[in-house]
């Protein structure tokens, strides 16, 4: 029977579209990366498929923990220390992750990690200037921005990696490189260690809070650094949170950990600089605590935590404890001495403008070797 022109031209737009949904390239999903000291030599880089969480909505019940399994052999990538007690340093930007070893053990060049193609590109040397250590490692636009430590130098640092064009056999041809930036002048002293930092949605501004090496709970004041204008600015007020903040577009704030174990949200300055050198920026920053807290201090030995951001108002809580039944002394001895509980969550507003977690929360648990005290696990969405 023949078809009719309705039917054909239907057909033919099907036919058309389908071949459309082929040609388009797939959307690369996103995984869980979790970085841990789990390797007696090293440290290993897993991949984690968040889906195998368990999930539960009910505000009375509270999410469902699951009994802590072992972590999936083998890792996506394995590194090995230069040394027994070799620090490294982790970052990510786009689908990369950076590691940066303390040069102080040796000339070692730094690495990039694709996740998309599970490439490992060797980066250049790390600069003599960062002999000392590092304070932080921040990634902003695949650029990596490193300062050191004053620990053993009086002189601080900036050192920024990025790629950039060689020039040596092909003008296409790209390469990893270290340059200096300016280093923070004064107010900023040797005695100051950096507690928290993030970076501003407008991709340009690093903001950097300190607090004394000797007191670091006791915050001092945080400074900014525009990448675009290469400008230092101090400002006289602190970030909230401990370690790494996240700016999440839907809340329209940064989003941590705050010292006693609780998420805070944090207003974003405006204040962000300009090609002017240091001056003072005066904006007071507003910010809230969750009410609920996340971390299980009470029944467990908690070591360390970090948050993740995995984009759209959801984060997810890396909290490391000593498992029930390690050793009591040295836990870290035990090669199952540790768990690690992961709590994927999400951040809304209510209708006072209050932060608060949504009813829907997934979580997991691994045993895990932890085998460096200085180490916290750490997770990227990537």
């Amino acid at each position: 029977m023949p078809k009719r022109r309705g039917q054909n031209n239907q057909n033919q737009r099907g036919d058309s579209d389908l071949a459309g949904k082929r040609s388009r390239p797939a959307r690369r999903r996103k995984h869980l990366y979790l970085v841990l000291d789990d390797w007696n030599k090293g440290f290993s880089v897993h991949k984690i498929d968040t889906d195998s969480f368990d999930s539960d909505s009910d505000d009375d019940q509270g999410p469902r923990v699951a009994v802590a399994e072992h972590l999936p052999e083998p890792p996506a990538l394995r590194l090995q220390s230069p040394g027994p007690h070799v620090p490294m340093l982790f970052t990510t930007a786009g689908s990369k992750i950076f590691v940066v070893t303390d040069a102080r053990y040796g000339q070692t060049p730094a690495l990039v990690y694709d996740t998309e193609t599970a490439g490992l590109a060797i980066g250049p040397v790390v600069p003599a200037h960062l002999q000392c250590g590092f304070s932080i490692v921040v990634a902003v636009r695949e650029t990596l921005y490193a300062f050191s430590s004053p620990a053993c130098n009086e002189q601080l640092s900036f050192e920024v990696m990025s790629c950039a064009p060689t020039g040596l056999h092909d003008p296409s041809e790209e390469g990893w490189s270290w340059k200096s930036s300016p280093a923070p002048p004064s107010p900023f002293d040797i005695y100051e260690i950096i507690t928290s930092y993030a970076v501003h949605p407008d991709g340009h501004t690093i903001y950097m809070t300190t607090s004394y090496r000797d007191r670091p709970n006791l915050q001092k004041s945080t400074y900014s650094f525009n990448t675009k204008y290469c400008a230092w600015r101090w400002h006289d007020w602190v970030l909230p949170f401990q370690g790494q903040g996240h700016f999440d577009s839907e809340l329209d704030a940064w989003v941590g950990l705050h010292m006693d174990g609780y998420i805070c949200s944090c207003q974003v300055t405006s204040d962000i600089g300009s090609e002017t050198p240091v001056e003072l920026g005066t904006t007071e920053l507003e910010w809230q605590i969750v009410v609920e807290k996340f971390l299980n201090e009470q029944t467990e030995r908690h070591l360390r935590a970090s948050l993740t951001y995995m984009g759209r108002s959801k984060f997810c809580l890396v909290q490391s404890v000593i498992r029930k039944g390690a050793k009591e002394k040295y836990p870290l001895d035990d090669d199952d001495g540790c768990v690690l509980h992961l709590t994927i969550f999400g951040l809304k507003y209510n209708h006072k403008g209050e932060v608060q977690a949504t009813n829907h929360r997934s979580t997991c648990s691994y045993r895990v070797s932890s085998h460096k005290d200085y180490f916290s696990p750490k997770a990227f969405w990537v």
